[in-house]
């Protein structure tokens, strides 16, 4: 299952304020609505937890937060409203991680080595470059003279390592600029995504991801490639059903059906993905809307 509909299961669970993965230092990246006060509650419980970790709950001022280790490299951390029963928001929560376990998440961003030199002076270290490919002595691009637009493909530029290496300078800029969403943009570009996408993937606004891959490209750290024409996207508001419940509590004959009510595909889409009548796929989740199922409204590009 692509990454963005697993995602959706947190987004439009209305038990959820804020959900977050992060690297085993407990940085937050492809966050969505983590309060700034709880980051600290994170590193701290990761500094001494993350090589045990599994699932562990943290309760603070703002509701549970449950810490669910997705990979060597990712823990999940999901915080839900204050009066959200411990025993539900781990059930969720592990079922987030379930789905999170098929998904290919793409590698954190790597340290910054720090080399001592041999000498017989004082000590002194200098900043070695872990990524080879980076290219510091290139001319940066005028913003102005980038041209992107929602539907360009997001390629790695040659200093896309580099901008990725924490406590490069580069690195330092993009944060300073665009604080960690700008990283998170650059954890999304897999070759294949264009800008709209990235921007629905991270709930984040269209414009705000203009803007990081603007400067990204500018100092080649993506590389656009975009339509020569494109209309401008034109988007309708949909109603899409969310299926909430344990799917082997329902009918087998529902199954199918209930299984991609995600919250990211609407009936119809479900029925022509399953090559079955509406009428069929309606007769699926009749039977627990208003139960374990709701029908949310979005947002969907017209084309």
């Amino acid at each position: 299952m692509p990454l963005e509909r697993v995602l959706t299961k947190l987004r439009y669970d209305e038990s959820v304020s804020a959900y977050a993965i992060l690297t085993n230092d407990g940085s937050p990246f492809l966050a969505f609505a983590l309060p700034d006060e709880i980051v600290p509650i994170l590193r701290a419980t990761l500094e001494i937890h993350s090589s045990s970790l599994k699932l562990m709950n943290i309760m603070t001022d703002e509701g549970i937060v449950i810490l669910a280790r997705v990979d060597d490299n990712w823990v999940l951390a999901v915080l839900f409203i204050a009066e959200s029963s411990l025993g539900m928001a781990l059930r969720r929560t592990k079922d987030v991680v379930s789905l999170l376990e098929g998904v290919g998440l793409p590698p954190p961003p790597t340290k910054f080595v720090v080399a001592k030199q041999a000498t017989a002076e004082p000590e002194v270290f200098s900043a070695v470059d872990v990524t080879p490919d980076s290219e510091p002595s290139l001319e940066e691009i005028p913003l102005d003279e980038v041209l992107v637009s929602h539907g360009c493909l997001v390629f790695r530029g040659k200093r896309f390592s580099e901008a990725t290496s924490m406590d490069t300078e580069l690195n330092r800029q993009l944060i300073a600029d665009y604080s960690n969403s700008g990283v998170d943009v650059l954890l999304m570009v897999n070759e294949e995504r264009t800008v709209f996408r990235i921007a629905e993937v991270l709930a984040r606004r269209v414009e705000h991801v203009l803007e990081v891959c603007r400067w990204c490209a500018s100092k080649h750290v993506v590389v656009l490639e975009c339509p020569e024409e494109q209309a401008p996207a034109r988007t309708e508001i949909v109603e899409v059903p969310l299926f909430e419940g344990e799917l082997k509590k329902a009918k087998k004959e529902h199954r199918k059906v209930l299984e991609l009510c995600d919250g990211s595909l609407t009936l119809h889409d479900i029925a022509r993905e399953l090559d079955i009548l509406y009428f069929q796929a309606l007769q699926s989740v009749v039977p627990y809307r208003g139960k374990t199922l709701k029908f949310i409204r979005r947002n969907i590009e017209v084309k």
